[in-house]
């Protein structure tokens, strides 16, 4: 039972001292797990033996019973906090993968497929990973992915680049100057680009010819820490890996079928 509960039950028998103990105990709630007894009492302007009373009151035989129900109600709630944590991670999740699957990502494919080169290129670390993984999967088509790991790497590989590359960046954020200063340069030279951002109107996703987006939330786990998931990064490389295969296969067997009525 909870002490609010054991409270209210006995809230009639409580004098103004009892009351005092029990609002301070409310708001500090953490704070009076590390306390002994005579602390609190002096916290509260009581005696030792008023703080027993007031645990005798609500119906607990003392004050390491009182201490024993505050530890078991505040891991009850973080298990809730933590359930929910959970629930909303996995939900958002679910939510994007079913919204993936219903993409068909025609144009993006069609320029994977019509590419003589493919390079990639993440802004962060988890970017860079999701790039990784996708260069991993494509190899399995035999296609390989050419990895640009830092920025100075980007503009130089920029100026050889030629129309018939293709360019994917992942950025979490959508801003990047460096990338930004080469997209303008790349579509100088009519070299399609893809982005990969988190939804919004940012600049990378302006500049280049096609988007995808993922919807990375920021979720607060403690008072002054946000937790933000990059799984959807991955997921929809993955989705993207799959509808590419799709689009390939039709491609080749109209291509083969066409050499055959020739």
């Amino acid at each position: 039972m909870r002490l609010e509960s054991f409270v209210s039950k006995h809230y009639n028998e409580l004098n103004p001292n009892d009351l005092i103990i029990w609002r301070y105990i409310y708001q500090h709630k953490e704070q009076c797990l590390a306390m002994n007894i005579e602390t609190l009492a002096s916290l509260c302007n009581v005696s030792r033996s008023t703080v027993m009373r007031f645990a005798q009151k609500i119906g607990i035989s003392g004050y390491s019973e009182l201490k024993a129900c505050l530890r078991l109600e505040l891991d009850e709630a973080a298990m809730d906090a933590s359930g929910e944590l959970t629930r909303i991670v996995c939900d958002s999740n679910v939510k994007a993968i079913r919204y993936f699957q219903k993409q068909e990502y025609t144009r993006v494919c069609k320029l994977l497929f019509e590419a003589e080169r493919i390079f990639v290129y993440g802004t962060g670390r988890a970017q860079r990973s999701a790039a990784e993984e996708f260069k991993r999967m494509m190899l399995s088509l035999n296609i390989l992915i050419y990895l640009i790991p830092a920025e100075g790497e980007l503009r130089k590989i920029t100026r050889m680049m030629r129309p018939k590359d293709v360019f994917l960046v992942i950025s979490k954020s959508g801003e990047n100057e460096a990338v930004r200063t080469v997209l303008f340069e790349m579509d100088s030279k009519g070299i399609p680009t893809i982005s990969l951002t988190r939804y919004g109107n940012s600049t990378i996703a302006k500049l280049c010819a096609e988007n995808l987006f993922v919807n990375i939330e920021e979720i607060a786990v403690l008072e002054d820490t946000n937790f933000e998931s990059m799984l959807l990064l991955f997921i929809i490389l993955e989705i993207l890996f799959t509808r590419f295969v799709e689009y390939r296969a039709r491609q080749l067997a109209w291509t083969k079928e066409d050499a055959g009525k020739g």
